[in-house]
């Protein structure tokens, strides 16, 4: 009996002092994605890979840090899930950003058609892992960061 009451005496502090440390650490991280991205720091935090649905289409942007991207674009819904093949389109082109405005200038595609040449959206938010953009005819789509994508040398 003396034995566990002196491994209690023993480990509990190490115990404590664990669980608090990871608890900081989480907590640190679940704050710090909850700030806002500065509006100067758009355009080196827009750098990565994103994923969200833009009507019912799912996308995942590649973005670069040359200024150029790659937006796949999977088609989702019952019928296209299920009985189609599932093909995949493709957009490619480069990027700017203006205060809150981005810029897409569309070079090419492959299994979709473009009726502009280029898009702009409004960023509504930008978190760190979380970014919302309201198109040009006001649909607002949310994308979640994949991936971060470091800057190339």
């Amino acid at each position: 009996m003396k034995a566990v009451v002196l491994m209690k005496t023993i480990y509990m502090p190490w115990i404590r002092a664990i669980v608090v440390v990871v608890f900081g650490f989480c907590l640190a991280t679940y704050t710090n994605n909850l700030t806002p991205v500065p509006v100067a720091k758009y355009s080196t935090e827009f750098i990565g890979r994103w994923q969200g649905t833009v009507g019912n289409q799912k996308e995942t942007m590649s973005i670069n840090s040359d200024g150029t991207f790659v937006c796949q674009i999977h088609p989702m819904g019952f019928i296209a899930n299920t009985l189609s093949q599932r093909v995949t389109g493709t957009i490619s082109g480069t990027w700017k950003i203006s205060g809150a405005m981005i810029t897409l200038i569309l070079t090419g595609e492959k299994n979709e058609r473009l009726e502009n040449s280029n898009a702009s959206s409004t960023i509504v938010s930008f978190k760190k892992n979380e970014l919302v953009l309201k198109s040009d005819n006001g649909e607002n789509s949310t994308f979640q960061r994949v991936q971060i994508l470091w800057p190339t040398k």
